[in-house]
């Protein structure tokens, strides 16, 4: 009887010490709990820069591609090509964070534009007048590729664009004449201008600001 009970003493003693093993065992990779700490957040993306009309990757005449760049004075005329009909924003500044101080109609046909200057993506103007009155007067900018020109070379099998705003530069292919074009920027009287995925600069003589009309 006395050894009974020392056998059952004992089996007892072995059985709580499994348990206790059980309980202190490190738990395996597939146990672990999910906490916060461990779900793995995503590392955020880069910042993209704003898409531009200049964008693409495409090869392209040498310009100032962002808001960043400094300014150039230029003197052209070109015409409002937005279609928005609530209006082409006239900001306070180059860039989409200032404020909008005026509105160009974009129903009324025929708006054209003075600009006196380009910055990143963006022109200023210092007028703007339909056929029917003063659209605006005074300064402030407007997004470049919302604004158009034409091409002279009339009679002739188009006009040359060229790497920069020089006509000592090299010519990187020809626009056919009487065609519109979207305005990239301006320098001088130089107009940067790309159509159908050629961007290049267009000589005085070879642009026309007006939609309607002939530049003869």
């Amino acid at each position: 009887m006395r050894i009974l009970l020392i056998s059952t003493k004992l089996l007892g003693s072995l059985a709580t010490a499994c348990q206790n093993s059980d309980l202190s065992s490190t738990p395996q990779t597939g146990d672990t709990p999910i906490t916060e700490n461990t779900i793995s957040t995503p590392a955020p993306s880069s910042a993209q820069a704003p898409q531009s009309t200049s964008s693409g990757g495409k090869p392209v005449a040498a310009s100032p591609n962002n808001a960043a760049s400094s300014q150039r004075a230029c003197s052209i005329g070109a015409y409002v090509i937005d279609k928005d009909p609530q209006g082409l924003n006239v900001r306070s500044g180059p860039g989409n964070n200032y404020n909008v101080v005026d509105k160009l109609p974009t129903t009324t046909a025929g708006v054209i534009v003075d600009l006196t200057a380009f910055q990143g993506d963006w022109v200023q103007l210092t007028k703007a007048e339909s056929a029917e009155r003063m659209e605006f007067q005074g300064t402030g900018w407007v997004y470049a590729r919302l604004l158009g020109t034409s091409t002279r070379g009339y009679g002739t099998e188009g006009v040359s664009v060229y790497s920069s705003p020089s006509a000592e530069s090299s010519a990187l292919g020809r626009i056919p004449p009487s065609t519109s074009v979207t305005l990239l920027g301006c320098d001088r009287s130089w107009a940067l201008v790309e159509y159908q995925g050629l961007k290049g600069w267009l000589e005085p003589e070879s642009q026309c600001g007006n939609p309607f009309t002939t530049c003869s």
